[in-house]
């Protein structure tokens, strides 16, 4: 099975997932904002009053039932004030990553979301998903984490990235990276490296953890691919056997190394 394969298994069908913005006292254009995030994507917004609910709070509903909730400040501090620099440079620590519950819990939602220039916010979804995985895997400080990279470079030259898997592999996790490209400039770094070049470890995007057999940590896994480094078609579970599925497709694919 292939990750694009695993996108479409994990991939809810059918349903309707929205985010209500109750009771804002945002400025008007945070609630735009975060209308824009999700233009085009399977989740509607709106904004509503409600004189029975908090003030200021953000809802995910799933067909109508209220699975979680986070304040609207939150949402907008994770997410709608922040550019992919914020990660690039490190100026958000692992240790300090604090996913908003309505944005965790759109899990199983499937996203089609496109990068600098050609979009602006939809790709933070992604990279939120995929710092709120490693600080998963950081809190545990055990188990398998796999990440896909596409270029291996990205983990040395990005100096937030560089710092985040210096920290990783400073604890008992076993940290594979996969990716293309030289991969000499990472013979010093403590994790095991995958450099194969084939299609889908030049064009997927994937973070995934997997805690120990019998441990009660809970795993989860972002998966995404494109066909031009633009528009990504990507996915979230937070599931542990959906993990620990996508730990040992990698694990026998791509060997040990």
């Amino acid at each position: 099975m292939a990750l694009r394969e695993f996108i479409d298994e994990f991939a809810e069908g059918g349903g309707q997932t929205s985010l209500s913005i109750v009771n804002s006292e945002q400025p008007p254009m945070v609630a735009r904002m975060l209308n824009s995030l999700f233009d085009a994507q399977p989740v509607d917004v709106s904004e509503v009053s409600r004189v029975l609910s908090e003030d200021d709070v953000v809802q995910l509903r799933r067909d109508g039932t209220v699975v979680s909730q986070s304040q609207f400040g939150d949402v907008r501090d994770a997410i709608l004030a922040v550019n992919s620099d914020l990660y690039i440079t490190g100026s958000r620590p692992l240790e300090a990553v604090e996913t908003p519950a309505v944005v965790r819990d759109l899990e199983g939602t499937r996203f089609r979301v496109r990068g600098y220039p050609a979009g602006t916010k939809g790709k933070l979804l992604l990279i939120e998903i995929s710092r709120y995985i490693e600080s998963l895997a950081l809190r545990h400080g055990d188990g398998e984490l796999h990440t896909g990279f596409q270029r291996l470079s990205r983990l040395v030259d990005e100096r937030g990235t560089e710092r985040a898997y210096e920290t990783l592999s400073d604890t008992d996790l076993d940290v594979h990276v996969y990716g293309i490209g030289d991969a000499d400039a990472l013979s010093s770094f403590p994790v095991t490296v995958h450099n194969d070049d084939v299609e889908e470890l030049r064009w997927g995007w994937f973070v995934v953890f997997s805690p120990p057999p019998g441990s009660d940590g809970t795993g989860a896994a972002l998966l995404a691919v494109t066909d031009d480094d633009v528009e990504w078609d990507g996915v979230w579970v937070i599931d542990t056997d959906a993990a620990r599925k996508v730990s040992d497709y990698l694990s026998t694919e791509y060997g040990e190394q």
